[in-house]
């Protein structure tokens, strides 16, 4: 890329060098990158939103700014950067000091050689590109970075520390992180393929790697689950509760061969998640289902009632509740499948929903028939499809190896090399 001109601004503490490049575009990020002799995909992970992001260098970083999609100027610094939004546009800045660009569509930090950055105190590997989301009037964080050290990232985050004798079941857990990963790009239409949340994956960058899983990710590198030759629909839980369920008897939508119901209870019935229990006045259970249901169906508090009963209606092969009736004196109310848990959110908190859909109620009733409490006993935390997490650990523990756990997880599947 041709150097028009160079400037150099000194500050405390700071060599800041200005590099002001010919508007062209940069080559893409995205399109794999060329790593240990192969070509790797790239992912754009969205971190999170607001309206001023502070983003420092572990060494150095390249600033490259764009200005309506075309590269504007590249900067290198070794100082915390604030990075804010300005009408409609984004700008930039030294800490505390003046912009140094502004009206810029997006900017994009990349550390030095194998380096990294800190976001809002965060380690992260790859890049950082920011862009505004005019909808929401806000700046979008994206952690681009290839894949295997995405997963580095991801596999500590979902499966916690393990020890060497459980390794398989990180090496799975890696497997199956790694074809969700790649089946979900390009899903987003915010310039980014996967949230850094359970809405995807839990990600947490390099804050959260551990040198087994490092371990695990670069053993099983490159490889994924395939079914008939294609990217296999890969799910997986915490815990299944001692049997995992076929995807159409949870979500909307076909099933899948592979992802059927397993009997499990040998291999996660030792986990602390494994049973729980919930118990909610009649109030309480009231105000979560009056929530639930002004915002799935449109009833109002006035057209709920007051609760007389909640009965389990349909239950999956597994015994997973499918469909639940709330009785009220006004009118019977249907919930259906996996929404179940967020209906029944927990006592002490609207935001935590219930673990599973794996339960027993126990109704309370006062000498009206109204209802007084509602104790639900149940086992799992998740939705159940796919691999149980805590399954894979108790099958590591008795020695499987991670193929023989994705093949009893999701069998008729086939593992791939593909790079």
């Amino acid at each position: 890329m041709p150097v028009l001109s160079k400037n150099i601004l000194i500050t405390s503490l700071l060599l800041l060098v200005v590099l002001v490049c010919a508007c062209t575009q940069m080559p893409a990020l995205r399109q794999g990158v060329f790593y240990s002799n192969v070509i790797q995909p790239i992912v754009a992970v969205k971190l999170f939103e607001g309206g001023k992001i502070v983003v420092s260098p572990a060494n150095s970083f390249a600033i490259r700014c764009f200005e309506n999609g075309k590269q504007k100027a590249t900067y290198f610094s070794t100082a915390d950067i604030e990075v804010i939004k300005t009408n409609s546009a984004i700008a930039w800045a030294l800490k505390d000091q003046s912009p140094l660009e502004s009206n810029l569509s997006k900017v994009i930090f990349e550390p030095k050689g194998e380096g990294w950055f800190y976001l809002t105190g965060k380690k992260y590997r790859g890049a950082l590109e920011i862009v505004l989301d005019q909808e929401n009037n806000s700046l979008v964080a994206l952690n681009v970075i290839n894949l295997e050290d995405y997963l580095k990232g991801v596999v500590p985050a979902e499966m916690g520390k393990r020890e060497r004798n459980e390794i398989e079941a990180l090496k799975a857990q890696t497997v199956a992180a790694r074809t969700y990963a790649l089946s979900k790009i390009g899903q987003y239409d915010g310039g980014y393929d996967l949230k850094a949340t359970i809405d995807d994956q839990v990600y947490r960058g390099m804050d959260k790697e551990d040198p087994l899983v490092n371990e695990a990710v670069d053993k099983t590198k490159g490889k994924i689950l395939t079914y008939q030759g294609k990217l296999a629909e890969v799910y997986y839980h915490a815990n299944c509760g001692g049997k995992t369920e076929k995807l159409d008897e949870i979500w909307s939508g076909e099933g899948k061969p592979y992802l059927i119901s397993v009997d499990d209870r040998d291999f996660c019935s030792w986990a602390k998640n494994y049973k729980w229990e919930e118990e909610w006045d009649r109030q309480t259970l009231e105000k979560r289902l009056i929530k639930f249901l002004s915002k799935e169906q449109g009833i109002s508090p006035q057209g709920f009632g007051k609760l007389k009963d909640l009965v389990v209606a349909q239950r999956a092969p597994s015994g997973r509740v499918k469909l639940l009736m709330a009785k009220t004196d006004k009118d019977d109310f249907q919930i259906r499948k996996d929404k179940i848990r967020w209906a029944l959110a927990r006592s002490n908190s609207e935001d935590v929903i219930l673990p599973s859909t794996l339960f027993e109620l126990k109704v309370t009733k006062d000498k009206h028939g109204f209802v007084l409490k509602i104790k639900a006993v149940g086992k799992g935390n998740g939705h159940g499809i796919g691999m149980c997490q805590t399954g894979a650990i108790g099958m590591a523990r008795r020695g499987s190896p991670y193929s023989q756990i994705l093949d009893h997880y999701y069998p008729a599947t086939k593992i791939l090399s593909l790079y």
